[in-house]
């Protein structure tokens, strides 16, 4: 049970955590389309859960310890020559968008704190990549210790925010039909 709920933590940590699913992100690509766009958040969901399901079906039948063992097993050999190799090419894909993304995730960090707390925006990414540097040097080891830290919180953090919210909401329409009811008996 220990392991599950680390791979949840890992999981979670990495579509909250990395701004993938964040409530500006719903909102934007989901929310904002009303009826449709929550039928097209419900469709996302359960594709984003057959896909984590096969990958974690795989990586336990086949004992996959890190990602190019991964990609062994999905991609078959398709060419000697290394730059037409399929494997080849996804890996260097996948690493250019890691590391797109993690500068992109440093540059954000980076900026919340110049917004939020007024530090310049290079030491704020500097922390980030700094305690990222020390992470990484554990390996999966270290990210799954810190996702099992982090995410617990997240998780309290994101239930507390939406409580509060829909209290607020709930607030807010009250006044709204009071305002109205007013408004028509004037």
């Amino acid at each position: 049970m220990k392991k599950v709920l680390k791979v949840v933590y890992v999981i979670i940590g990495t579509l909250i955590g990395a701004g993938f699913a964040s409530g500006q992100e719903i909102y934007l690509f989901f929310y904002v389309y009303g009826k449709k766009g929550i039928i097209g958040l419900a469709l996302a969901a359960v594709i984003m859960s057959i896909v984590i399901n096969k990958v974690l079906k795989l990586v336990k039948k086949y004992h996959i310890k890190n990602y190019k063992e991964f990609l062994e097993i999905l991609i078959p050999k398709s060419s000697k020559r290394k730059y037409l190799n399929l494997k080849y090419i996804t890996n260097n894909v996948i690493n250019k968008f890691v590391l797109i993304t993690f500068f992109i995730m440093i540059a954000g960090f980076g900026t919340y704190f110049e917004e939020r707390l007024g530090i310049n925006h290079i030491i704020g990414s500097s922390i980030l990549a700094i305690l990222c540097f020390f992470i990484f040097m554990k390996n999966v080891q270290g990210v799954v210790k810190a996702n099992s830290i982090v995410v617990p919180f997240l998780i309290i953090a994101v239930l507390l925010i939406g409580v509060m919210t829909i209290k607020t909401s709930i607030v807010n329409i009250q006044l709204i039909e009071a305002e109205k009811k007013r408004m028509v008996n004037k």
